[in-house]
């Protein structure tokens, strides 16, 4: 009787697991779009320019800081360097 009733339960449990699998594999509503967007992947418009010259001077100071080439505070040198930008 036990074999019986777990090979019934086996048998319930590989149909489940079927079953949700191919529920998961099927494809979405958004999926199935028509029409100029379809096909179409990535952001929409345009991308931005290039980053202004000033985070380059941000990501040198904060690679000098991790190198230790950097003389002075992180935050003292990032203060300067906006006071620069800033014009004050």
């Amino acid at each position: 009787m036990n074999r019986r009733r777990l090979t019934l339960v086996g048998v319930a449990l590989a149909a489940l697991a079927a079953t949700a699998g191919l529920a998961a594999a099927a494809p979405s509503e958004n999926a199935q779009q028509s029409g100029p967007e379809a096909g179409q992947q990535g952001p929409p418009g345009e991308l931005p320019g290039p980053a202004p010259e000033f985070v380059s001077d941000i990501h040198d100071l904060v690679s000098d800081f991790l190198n230790g080439a950097l003389d002075g505070s992180l935050g003292g040198s990032l203060s300067d360097l906006a006071d620069d930008f800033s014009g004050a």
